[in-house]
């Protein structure tokens, strides 16, 4: 329909200009009845251009561990359970399921038809090596597995995932499906590094080619299961800042951003064929401790202290940092779980908040004070509460601001802090690979539906891996086992609760705030944009397909 669309158009514009605008009597027009030669069609490729500005880490979903990586893989892969327009569960790779009565064997009817980008056959054997690996490895995705024991093929197109015990979020695991014909020849030490050029998915979009901090480019899938895309590639363009992202925005050199900062957003909506939305913030930013209790740690043992960090956190004018890092487009944060997410989300007592005497008054209750008078406060034995921190500055101009706020604000109760200013991936480096070479830092996450994976990233199981505090906590990991095994909803959001009660008594975290996103996409070019959840949710940067497979040209 797209090559007759662009021929027919190509014969209006021929009737309606003379002939000298095409060229004179060289123009070469077919006989009546006479089909056009072969290559004389506009065969233009409809592409969609996304400006972004943080990059995915790997191709593979087993060690990819940046939000940015989710982008990649919700187009080239799918799970066996995914979410609808609505955030119900619905069938993925899974035709329907089932659960035994004693609540610990859940039995998937696969999809049958279903092809790898490389032609290969999807079957039971490619979910059963998928789990089973995710399972028994120590991946980014293994704690949402946490309480299965084995997955089982039953036939080519039947599988059976086995717990120890009731599992409450087994609808909600989010892990891709990969290839067992590739993957699994690779040994588990292979697995933590192995990542392809190409990567071969079941998914919507197919990765043809990745410059390093230029662009991704994906050309769509013909015989997705769920129905071809109507757009022929998705670019993904690489910018250094929103800066630059919003330029190529206002140029049309793109067609869609999935993030704009707070300061463009009346700029973007005066932009003409520009709609801009701000989705629910299903996120937040936090002001992370090191709490690393390790000897080779190179953080100052003074944040060790729980009642440094409370104290920190009491003094902090979190209102103040929405209304200037974030022109007030965002929310003062407070548990570890968004509000975004339901009734799993901690509503904390009026006593909590921006209370700088009361800050005060914890670290004096605890024996830190100013005894030489300048200023900062010492333990002891003389030890100044005086701290580095590492603020990342590729992300826009927020954590800037909200650090300048956060060092006055500590400023005014007698802690020092000096500012480190780096990228993303500095910062990386520091805590992971620099035996956590910084006192405090400004980073975020996205949340999940499901609250298991965010307060997974909490337990001691995470330090040194997805943890970026590396807090431990006896009683919170018992928690955390506990919730996964809780089917009775309320039961388990009470023990939810405790487990956000614990971050605020401990404060590896302080929250920051929930930020509301900005979205902009072009309507006069493209049309399809769906709205996930509908009607409040975000359509560039998805929990579904329901974007890509609906858009198409104007």
């Amino acid at each position: 329909m797209k090559k007759k669309l662009c021929l027919l158009l190509a014969i209006m514009l021929l009737i309606a200009l003379p002939l000298s605008a095409c060229g004179g009597g060289d123009v070469d027009e077919p006989e009546e009845g006479e089909e056009p030669a072969e290559g004389e069609e506009n065969e233009e490729p409809v592409v969609l251009r996304i400006g972004i500005i943080q990059e995915a880490d790997s191709t593979s979903p087993l060690i990819a561990t940046m939000t940015a990586a989710d982008r990649m893989f919700n187009l080239m892969y799918d799970d066996l359970i995914e979410y609808d327009d609505n955030y119900r569960p619905v069938g993925g790779l899974a035709e329907d399921w089932t659960v035994s009565d004693d609540g610990l064997v859940w039995t998937f009817n696969l999809k049958e038809g279903i092809k790898w980008f490389d032609g290969e056959d999807f079957n039971a054997d490619d979910v059963v090596w998928t789990y089973n690996t995710v399972v028994n490895g120590e991946f980014p995705q293994s704690p949402q597995m946490e309480g299965i024991t084995e997955t089982v093929k039953v036939d080519e197109y039947t599988v059976e995932v086995h717990t120890e015990a009731p599992k409450a979020d087994m609808e909600a695991i989010r892990v891709n499906i990969l290839p067992e014909h590739i993957y699994g020849e690779k040994s588990e030490d292979e697995l933590h590094t192995f990542s392809e050029d190409n990567p071969v998915g079941t998914g919507a979009f197919e990765l043809v080619n990745w410059e390093q901090g230029q662009f991704l480019r994906f050309k769509a899938n013909p015989n997705y299961f769920k129905g071809a895309p109507q757009i022929d590639e998705i670019v993904y363009v690489l910018f250094a800042n929103t800066d630059t992202l919003f330029q190529a925005l206002q140029n049309g050199e793109v067609d869609a951003v999935a993030e704009l900062s707070y300061s463009q957003v009346e700029q973007a909506e005066a932009l003409d064929g520009i709609e801009v939305i701000q989705p629910d913030g299903m996120n937040f930013t936090e002001l992370g401790f090191n709490c690393w209790e390790a000897p080779e740690s190179k953080g100052n043992p003074l944040m060790l202290d729980p009642k440094i960090r409370v104290a920190i956190d009491t003094a902090l004018d979190k209102q103040q940092i929405v209304d200037i890092a974030l022109n007030g487009y965002g929310v003062p944060g407070s548990s570890l779980i968004p509000p975004a997410v339901g009734d799993y989300h901690f509503e904390v007592d009026d006593d909590y908040g921006y209370n700088p005497e009361k800050a005060m008054e914890i670290l004096e209750e605890a024996g830190y004070t100013d005894t030489d008078e300048d200023g900062i406060r010492e333990d002891s034995e003389g030890n100044k509460l005086d701290f580095r921190f590492a603020v990342i500055t590729s992300y826009g101009e927020a954590y800037v601001k909200a650090a300048g706020i956060i060092q006055k604000n500590l400023q005014d109760i007698g802690i020092n802090v000096t500012i480190n200013t780096m990228d993303g991936g500095a910062q990386s480096e520091l805590i992971y690979e620099q035996d956590f070479d910084t006192d405090m830092y400004l980073w975020g996450w996205g949340a999940e539906l499901d609250p298991s994976m965010k307060l997974s990233v909490m337990t001691t199981d995470q330090v040194g891996k997805r943890s970026d505090c590396f807090w431990s906590n006896e009683e919170y990991d018992e928690l955390f086992e506990k919730q996964i095994n809780q089917v009775d909803r309320e039961e388990r959001i009470d023990t939810v609760h405790k487990m956000q009660q614990i971050i605020l008594e401990e404060a590896p975290y302080s929250i920051l705030y929930y930020r509301n996103i900005v979205e902009a996409y072009r309507t006069d070019k493209f049309e399809g944009w769906t709205r996930v959840p509908e009607g409040s949710g975000s359509a560039v940067t998805q929990v579904n397909k329901s974007t890509v497979l609906n858009i198409r040209p104007k």
